[in-house]
């Protein structure tokens, strides 16, 4: 590399890390995670994805073994309540701002009131929760802060082991891998993580982007709604800068991971995630 090409990553990097410094100071809020992992257990994180039916189907054994994370809409879907998280994140925006949602608020509904064993809920730290859980005999609410950071490699490991900020969380994998991080576990698996975004992309005759992406359950009528609204107006290399943003993160996670002696494993067939080892689930 020239030299003139150091300087000026050097300088962009001190850029990033001036700007993520001014984010921490007036976006987060105090980090509420804390260790939670024993020994060398596992996590392993469920996403959304069309695969986690057939990781449900063909490896029930190892998800009744160990201990869960569910993300986002997940408690909508009956096999939520069969698997039984101890762990669920929700970043969402939609989640909090989208009170009159039809599926927002069956989503809440459900917490409240199908809930019936111990489960902790990761929601950011500014966000307004909607239900008051502090007399439910189950649920324990710890605060997060999806903020991105970046910068020198310094400033980003200080940022994420502080709980005051993760790589860019362009979605909640993301979000639920720097908790899991946080939490403790030094072995993670990720499954439902499909990420195959790129095949659901379409440009209608009115150079309307249309991305139809699915999930390990039905999506209703009411999703379909709120999706057409989310990409109307968007163009696609702004969606295409968004992929990037995703899989740039999960780069940063597994460095980061790799520092602080963890390792993460991608169990989910046909995963389009580049960053993470491909390993099966483990046995129960």
């Amino acid at each position: 590399m020239k030299t003139s090409d150091k300087i000026a990553r050097w300088a962009q990097k001190l850029g990033s890390s001036l700007k993520s410094m001014v984010k921490i100071a007036v976006q987060t809020r105090t980090c509420t995670v804390t260790r939670d992992a024993t020994a060398d257990e596992p996590l392993i994180i469920m996403g959304n994805g069309p695969s986690l039916n057939d990781t449900i189907r063909d490896h029930a054994d190892s998800l009744a073994a160990h201990r869960l994370m569910a993300v986002n809409y997940a408690a909508r879907a009956q096999q939520f309540y069969d698997l039984r998280p101890e762990y669920y994140v929700m970043i969402d925006p939609i989640f909090f701002t989208h009170l009159d949602h039809e599926n927002v608020q069956e989503l809440w509904h459900n917490l409240s009131t199908r809930v019936d064993w111990p489960m902790t809920i990761f929601l950011p730290a500014r966000a307004k929760v909607p239900v008051d859980f502090s007399s439910h005999n189950n649920i324990r609410i710890r605060r997060i802060n999806p903020v991105g950071v970046e910068g020198f490699d310094w400033v980003e490991n200080a940022a994420f082991t502080a709980g005051r900020g993760m790589p860019r969380p362009r979605n909640v994998l993301i979000a639920s891998l720097m908790v899991a991080l946080k939490l403790g576990f030094r072995k993670i698996y990720i499954v439902g993580a499909d990420h195959t975004w790129s095949k659901t992309l379409e440009v209608n005759e009115q150079n309307e982007v249309i991305s139809i992406q699915p999930h390990f359950y039905k999506d209703n009528e009411a999703e379909h709604r709120h999706t057409a609204s989310v990409y109307r107006g968007v163009h696609l290399h702004d969606i295409m800068m968004s992929f990037h943003v995703a899989f740039r993160s999960y780069f940063t996670i597994e460095r980061y991971a790799r520092h602080i002696g963890t390792d993460i494993y991608n169990a989910t067939p046909g995963s389009f995630i580049d960053a993470f080892r491909r390993k099966p689930l483990p046995r129960p």
